[in-house]
C-alpha cells in the first residue's frame, strides 16, 4: 500500500500518519521505518522496503520524510537514476504488508514525476493545503461536532483570534476545552476560563523584543507563555509567521511604500507595521533571512525529537 501526502497543513497531516498506522496494525505492536529525504535521500527507504520481515515484526511502515523530490519546487533535490528505478521496482511490488507513505510540506506535486504516476494508480494521495481563514471556524465547528461537543457561536469566534489558524495550538486547547466541560456545551465562559488568551499579541511582543535584543524583556515574555502552557513548537510557528511579515514589510519599504500602504497591502494594523518598520531599522533581509532558517532548523530538530524542547528553544533565544 503506498501513499503520498502533501501540502503545508503540518498538523493535519500527521494526524493523518497517526490514524493510517493505527489502522494498519490494529492493536498489533507497531514497527516503523523513518528517515528523512532531505537528509539521507532514499537510501533507507529501499533499504526499509527491501528488509524481509520475520515473525511477529512481518508488517511494517516506511515513511520518508520531506521526499521534495516528488515536488514542483525548482530548487528540489533530484534522486540519482538508479536509486529511483530500484525505488519504482520496491513500489510496484505493491507488499500488503508493508505501508510506504511519502510526505512533503510542499503544496503541489510533480505530475510528470515517475513515483507521483505509479501511486496514482497503484495507491492514493492526499493533499493538506493551508486552511484558510475564512475557512477554520467552520473546521472548528466540524472538529467538536465530530467529538460530540456544541460550540456557540461567541466561543468559537473567541477560539479563532485567539489561536490565528495554528492547528497545533487550536488542537491543544480543544483538548482542554473537551476535558473540561460538563455538559458537552462549549460557550464564551468556558473559552475565556480555560483558553490562553491573546498569544499573538505576546508573540508580537515577542518578535520584537528580539528584534531589539531586550534579553530581559525575551525571558519575561517568554517565560509568562510557559507558565500558560504554550508549547515552544507553538510559539516557533507564531515567530515564523512574523518574521515572514517582517520580511515582507522590509521589502515593501525597500521599493518606496508608505506605512499606510505597506498596512493595506498586507492587510495588517498600520501600527503594528509602524512599531515593526522602527525595530528593523538595524535589520536586512540577510539577517531576517538567518533568523527564519534557525526557526525552521529548530522545528526540525524538535519534531523529529533530536532535542529538548525547552532548553533548545531557550537556545535559540540566547543565541540571538
Amino acid at each position: 500500500m503506498n501513499y503520498i501526502l502533501f501540502g503545508s497543513e503540518e498538523f493535519l497531516i500527521n494526524q493523518r500518519v497517526k490514524k493510517m498506522i493505527k489502522s494498519f496494525f490494529d492493536n498489533e505492536e507497531p514497527n516503523i521505518f523513518r528517515s528523512d529525504y532531505l537528509e539521507v535521500g532514499v537510501d533507507e527507504c529501499n533499504s526499509s522496503l527491501e528488509e524481509v520481515g520475520l515473525g511477529f515484526f512481518s508488517k511494517k511502515v516506511v515513511i520518508l520524510d520531506n521526499a521534495d523530490f516528488l515536488s514542483v519546487d525548482k530548487e528540489r533535490k533530484k534522486v540519482e537514476g538508479y536509486k529511483l528505478e530500484k525505488l519504482i521496482n520496491n513500489l510496484n511490488a505493491n507488499d500488503e504488508e508493508i505501508l510506504m507513505i511519502f510526505i512533503t510540506k510542499k503544496d503541489s506535486l510533480l505530475k510528470r514525476s515517475e513515483v507521483v504516476k505509479l501511486i496514482e494508480k497503484i495507491g492514493k494521495i492526499y493533499s493538506f493545503p493551508a486552511i484558510k481563514k475564512n475557512d477554520f471556524l467552520s473546521y472548528i465547528r466540524k472538529y467538536f461536532e465530530m467529538n460530540g461537543f456544541e460550540i456557540d457561536d461567541i466561543a468559537l469566534k473567541l477560539i479563532s483570534e485567539n489561536v490565528g489558524t495554528d492547528l497545533y495550538l487550536f488542537s491543544n486547547e480543544a483538548k482542554k476545552l473537551m476535558f473540561y466541560s460538563s455538559d458537552k456545551v462549549i460557550d464564551r465562559k468556558d473559552v475565556e476560563d480555560i483558553c490562553s488568551i491573546n498569544i499573538s499579541d505576546n508573540v508580537f511582543e515577542l518578535s520584537n523584543a528580539i528584534l531589539s535584543r531586550n534579553f530581559e524583556k525575551i525571558f519575561k515574555i517568554y517565560n509568562d507563555l510557559i507558565i500558560r502552557n504554550i508549547e515552544p513548537i507553538t510559539l516557533i510557528s507564531f515567530l515564523c509567521t512574523n518574521f515572514i511579515f517582517y520580511d515582507e514589510i522590509l521589502f515593501l519599504a525597500k521599493s518606496g511604500r508608505s506605512n499606510e500602504e505597506i498596512a493595506s497591502m498586507l492587510s495588517a494594523n498600520p501600527y503594528r507595521v509602524q512599531i515593526s518598520l522602527k525595530n528593523l531599522k538595524n535589520y536586512n533581509t540577510n539577517k531576517i533571512a538567518k533568523i527564519l532558517n534557525d526557526l525552521f532548523k529548530l522545528d526540525k530538530d524538535i519534531k523529529l525529537g533530536n532535542v529538548d524542547r525547552f532548553f533548545a528553544f531557550e537556545m535559540f533565544l540566547t543565541s540571538l
